[in-house]
């Protein structure tokens, strides 16, 4: 009876044990809870890449200049003719080539150049045919996903044909949306154009949107970025009469500043209601892609800073406006445009000299970055163009051979465009953002072409891992 009872208080004191501590917990429970906790913090693990290292950047030059028709056998395909001369300024690290589906001439070239470096390059041509003459140039570009061409027509005696290089490892589908003079075409006669990887395909606007007297041309691919040049080539009455190709641009913009316009002739130039009158009259070419209603004012800017109103156009809907200037100013070196709304635009200038002729439509730049060397590449009988758009006097430094030779100083004056004379590589550093083009005038022979710099590339990236 004893050891009953002894297990008994054992088994007591055991379980009062037990609820002492469940309530000690409990009360500790209920204290936490009105206190604050001590925290734990750990910043993320993060890596820094250089995203730079090993890189390079690819430029594409379009290669020969494709003839339209030059097979009468096949008239609805673009043939490449004749070789281009390629210039560079700066560090070149690769070059390759793309394949295109119709051999011939000079293939289009793909420039690598390390990560980094300040680079420049240009294709030009002496296109010549039995029905074709006259010289070519434009600017070697990066691929983008977006882009303009605004120029030429399809009319009776003019071709028109859109060059589209894939620098990339895997293909591009690429989407052409054509404008004239009465909007936008149809989208049935508009369409995908397959661009494999690391080749060339070249498209004829005849055959897309026929019989149209003012063109301008919206790339955009997926995929794969590409790289976009209008070719235009003009007959007159079975005569040579011009041939171009016309460097794209990246995006509309209010104003557009176009150096080196000129329009040259050795014939007289004749009396008209509002003046002296050009025998062939340069051309303004615009186009407002949302579609707005405004006006555009057109000067022609002066090497000492003045400008000269030449006079506007009238835009809308969508369709590609034209303005002829009766009389283009012989002293003048660029046009601006200055308009209500986004556009894109060109303006052909031409030379008109014995029995030769031959146009360029000039394009756009954007500014280059001021106080700091760019590499820029002259063609051969090529000069610089330099036009300050701001209200201070640029002070603009040229080296030619790639900064290693003696350095022009050259100023700018605010609202002023002027010529420098520079050959092959040469390196611009300017004190204000100021706009640059080369220009080609020689005999019978015009072109043009913007500077631009390569845009840039964030140098490192920031991973954090979770």
């Amino acid at each position: 009876m004893k050891e009953k009872t002894g297990n008994v208080m054992r088994g007591g004191v055991r379980a009062t044990t037990g609820i002492l501590i469940i309530g000690v917990a409990a009360t500790a429970v209920v204290l936490l809870g009105n206190a604050p906790l001590p925290g734990i913090e750990r910043q993320p693990v993060s890596v820094t890449a250089d995203t730079l290292q090993g890189a390079a950047r690819n430029l594409v030059c379009a290669g020969s200049f494709a003839v339209l028709g030059a097979d009468p056998t096949r008239p609805s395909v673009a043939l490449p003719t004749g070789d281009v001369a390629i210039t560079m300024a700066g560090a070149l690290e690769s070059q390759s080539e793309l394949v295109r589906a119709e051999p011939g001439g000079t293939a289009p070239q793909v420039l690598g150049v390390p990560a980094g470096e300040t680079f420049g390059a240009v294709q030009t041509q002496e296109v010549f045919t039995d029905t074709l003459r006259g010289r070519t140039a434009s600017t070697c570009l990066e691929a983008s996903n977006e882009q303009w061409l605004v120029g030429g027509s399809t009319t009776l005696g003019t071709t028109a044909t859109v060059s589209l290089g894939n620098p990339s490892a895997v293909p591009a589908t690429v989407q052409l949306t054509v404008y004239d003079e009465n909007g936008q075409v149809d989208s049935a006669q508009t369409s995908g154009v397959l661009v494999p990887a690391g080749s060339e395909r070249v498209v004829s606007l005849n055959g897309y949107a026929p019989g149209r007297e003012q063109l301008a041309v919206r790339v955009v691919s997926t995929g794969a970025a590409v790289t976009a040049s209008l070719g235009v080539a003009q007959v007159a009455d079975l005569t040579p009469f011009a041939v171009d190709t016309v460097t794209r641009q990246l995006s509309p913009s209010r104003t557009l500043t176009v150096p080196g316009v000129a329009n040259a002739s050795d014939h007289q130039h004749g009396p008209g209601d509002a003046g002296e009158l050009d025998p062939y009259s340069v051309l303004v070419r615009v186009l407002a892609p949302g579609g707005e209603s405004g006006t555009a004012t057109v000067r022609a800017v002066m090497p000492d800073g003045t400008s000269e109103q030449l006079g506007t156009i009238e835009y809308s809907g969508r369709a590609v406006a034209e303005f002829p200037v009766a009389h283009w100013p012989e002293e003048a070196e660029a046009a601006i445009i200055d308009a209500a709304d986004p556009i894109v635009g060109a303006v052909m200038g031409s030379v008109d000299t014995g029995v030769e002729h031959d146009y360029a439509w000039f394009v756009p730049a954007s500014p280059l970055t001021g106080n700091t060397d760019i590499a820029v590449a002259v063609a051969g009988g090529g000069e610089l163009v330099l036009v300050n758009p701001g209200d201070v006097d640029a002070e603009v430094r040229v080296s030619d051979d790639g900064g290693v030779g003696g350095a022009k100083r050259i100023t700018v004056p605010a609202g002023g465009a002027v010529t420098a004379s520079a050959s092959g590589a040469a390196v611009l550093n300017s004190t204000e953002p100021i706009v640059a083009g080369v220009r080609i005038l020689r005999g019978g022979d015009i072109a043009g072409y913007p500077l631009s710099e390569l845009n840039e590339r964030a140098g490192s990236l920031t991973v954090f891992t979770r």
